[in-house]
């Protein structure tokens, strides 16, 4: 009998070697990426593939394909598309995507285009949303854009932060779009953000320090 109760643990791995330990240690859900110190990238070809090949786990891929902001230009919209695509032939699950316009609105004829072509792919978006300058009005574009879900810290500097507008956000998406909070989040706060009312997935990192064998 599955458990309607339980919270869904999305690990962001930026390694293959990251994904693997978390499919051990029990997540649910993979975010693959690559550029942690640059917030998360875009991986390559061969790790996609290798990860796929190797953890059973749901694979939603970081598409992102520079450092900096959120708008994009044609070329890097079109890399986006091709990397798009090669996810969906690459059996992932899903993608995660952000786009915005210079007026910190989501870029709603782009999204709707990446939604379009990621079909049937779960499309998420990302933690760009949290720069928008009216979380409120841009869930609502990010609604009507066909979006399955976005990853939030209620435009904080983490979930805790931003706890009561992560409530808000969930109480005005009502079911329309998930609501998945991610910033921050450790064994310390996590029971704080699953006590908002409706939360079903979480979004998360497990960080240690490797000291290099150089």
């Amino acid at each position: 009998m599955v458990n309607s109760n339980r919270i869904l643990i999305e690990v962001a791995a930026f390694t293959p070697n990251a994904a693997m330990a978390a499919n051990k240690a029990g997540a649910d859900r993979i975010e693959l990426c690559s550029g942690f110190a640059e917030g998360g990238l875009s991986p390559s070809a061969a790790t996609i593939l290798w990860v796929r090949e190797n953890v059973p786990l749901p694979l939603h891929v970081m598409v992102r394909p520079r450092i900096g902001d959120f708008v994009h230009n044609g070329i890097e919209k079109e890399i986006m598309l091709r990397d798009i695509r090669f996810c969906k032939d690459s059996k992932a699950d899903g993608v995660v995507i952000g786009a915005l316009t210079e007026e910190g609105e989501i870029d709603t004829d782009f999204t709707r285009e990446i939604v379009k072509a990621a079909h049937p792919m779960s499309v998420t978006f990302h933690r760009a949303f949290d720069v928008c300058r009216d979380l409120p009005a841009e869930l609502i574009s990010l609604i009507q854009c066909g979006v399955h879900r976005v990853l939030t810290s209620g435009g904080e500097a983490d979930c805790i932060a931003g706890l009561q507008k992560i409530s808000k956000l969930m109480k005005q998406a009502n079911g329309r779009i998930i609501i998945l909070p991610g910033g921050g989040i450790n064994p310390e706060n996590v029971s704080e953000i699953i006590k908002i009312k409706g939360i079903k997935e979480i979004h998360l990192s497990g960080k240690i320090l490797v000291q290099s064998k150089m």
